[in-house]
């Protein structure tokens, strides 16, 4: 089965609760979607506050002032809408099969958006083929949506600390492309050095770094709590 795109969602929950309710995304919440149909692959990531720091958007964006801190990827194969159709009707059955155990009230999806994929290029000396880029390994994630069709992919592999770059289109919103740059390490770092390295030349939404979670494992829980990103959803 070849990748084909991706449900992407953005999420918050509140500060106090941030290993409690990783641990059940952990647990309970990844198993049961990652025996879905079509979905190959479950990745997550976060922006601890020196992340937010390096975030570009735009107005009235649901990743601006601070929001959006947490981002679950479920790469997928075949029709990417039939996985989140069948990932849509799964949620309410964990509220009926009491597998709900964590407050609805302190966790929010900013957004989600199902993306279809469109071109995947990765770093030549990695030999990678179109289909395996969204596979490559990556320790974070830059994240940039816009508005038209762009030629940066290919530059932007080649630099360093990019393993690769898949590029795909709202199914939802059509002419939404969501990048997703793949990086070695130091995501904001990264981010940076590429938006000075290939400059965009299309209307940008957003331009986002983030740390690739390692289940079961939040050392930057507390960075967020004393940090000044909202303590809670609302």
């Amino acid at each position: 089965m070849e990748p084909s795109g991706i449900i992407f969602a953005a999420l918050d929950c509140d500060a106090d609760a941030i290993e409690t309710w990783n641990r059940w995304y952990d647990l309970e919440h990844t198993p049961m979607n990652v025996c879905l149909d079509g979905v190959m692959l479950s990745r997550r990531y976060v922006a601890p506050p020196e992340l937010h720091a390096a975030r570009l958007t735009c107005d009235g964006s649901p990743f601006a002032g601070g929001r959006a801190t947490f981002l679950t990827t479920y790469v997928l194969g075949g029709d990417p809408q039939i996985a989140f159709d069948a990932m849509s009707v799964e949620l309410p059955k964990l509220y009926e099969t009491n597998r709900m155990t964590f407050s609805a009230s302190k966790k929010i999806v900013r957004e989600g958006d199902v993306f279809a994929g469109r071109t995947a290029v990765g770093r030549r000396a990695l030999q990678l083929t179109a289909r395996e880029v969204p596979f490559v390994g990556h320790t974070g994630v830059i994240v940039v949506q816009r508005r038209a069709v762009d030629g940066r992919a290919a530059a932007i592999a080649e630099l360093d600390g990019v393993t690769g770059v898949w590029t795909m289109e709202s199914r939802n919103r059509p002419g939404l492309y969501l990048d997703m740059i793949f990086v070695e390490d130091d995501p904001a770092g990264r981010a940076v050095a590429i938006r000075t390295a290939v400059p965009h030349t299309t209307d940008v939404l957003l331009d986002a770094p983030y740390l690739l979670i390692d289940p079961m494992r939040y050392p930057w829980a507390d960075a967020i709590r004393n940090s000044d990103l909202p303590a809670t959803i609302q």
